[in-house]
């Protein structure tokens, strides 16, 4: 019973460390599209931080960005594209 216990808590806990590295990903990859270059890898590692998370890599050109966050033992990546500057960027998966 103590086992079985301890493993849900451990897959809900990695569940959770997921959702927030996925969240975090997302959301500095969209950013990254929106702003500057210069400033990206700033505000991507606050959104990071503010996920409980660590940002791994971010790699950007113009109108694209891709960015991998970690939280805990979970790594996720999230991709952002923009075709012009005027558009709204969208998530690639």
């Amino acid at each position: 019973m103590t086992a079985s216990l301890v493993s849900i808590a451990h897959t809900t806990s990695r569940i959770i460390d997921a959702q927030r590295a996925q969240f975090a990903a997302d959301a500095a990859a969209l950013n990254c599209v929106l702003i500057d270059s210069t400033s990206a890898q700033q505000t991507a590692q606050q959104i990071a931080t503010q996920n409980h998370g660590e940002l791994l890599e971010l790699d950007s050109l113009r109108g694209w960005c891709a960015v991998v966050v970690k939280s805990h033992a979970v790594a996720r990546r999230a991709v952002a594209v923009s075709s012009s500057g005027v558009d709204l960027p969208t998530l690639q998966r």
